[in-house]
């Protein structure tokens, strides 16, 4: 492939991851929550098991005094409450509280039933597609980073 179409290519996934984070920004702001405790929260409606503090770190890639300071701000508002894992020395479930249940009702579970239709809008073998493809395309980016020395292998 020639270099500039290849930039071409870069430059249309970069707008678009933009255009995504942007969406999902605004939805937030309409929510009056910021971008961690809204993925929180996010996380917290989309399972039934029991979330860590550490599994929301390792679920969702942020750092770790991000996702402390979002959990803070979530029980400050009273929508999530800690409680001690049994067995462990300090480790911590995050749970929704039934305000935090409330909460997530209006929010971000609204948010994914939108993202649920836009999927079915789409078709199971489009978002097949694009699935497989995004997950395609970051094996060979990674793959790339790590033979330029820019990410662990």
């Amino acid at each position: 492939m020639m270099r500039s179409k290849a930039i071409d290519y870069l430059n249309e996934i970069a707008v678009q991851e933009k255009q995504f984070d942007a969406l999902y920004r605004g939805v937030g702001c309409r929510f009056n929550l910021p971008d961690c405790p809204m993925w929180i929260l996010y996380n917290l409606s989309s399972t039934d098991a029991p979330l860590s503090q550490q599994d929301l770190i390792e679920k969702m890639l942020f750092p770790k005094q991000t996702i402390n300071s979002a959990v803070m701000y979530l029980a400050r508002r009273g929508w999530v409450e800690l409680r001690v894992i049994p067995g462990t020395r300090n480790r911590k479930s995050v749970l929704l509280t039934p305000s935090g249940k409330e909460a997530a009702q209006a929010t971000v579970v609204r948010m994914r039933a939108a993202e649920e239709s836009a999927v079915t809008a789409l078709g199971a073998e489009k978002m097949a597609a694009y699935s497989a493809m995004y997950h395609e395309f970051y094996a060979a980016l990674l793959q790339a980073f790590q033979k330029e020395g820019l990410a662990d292998g």
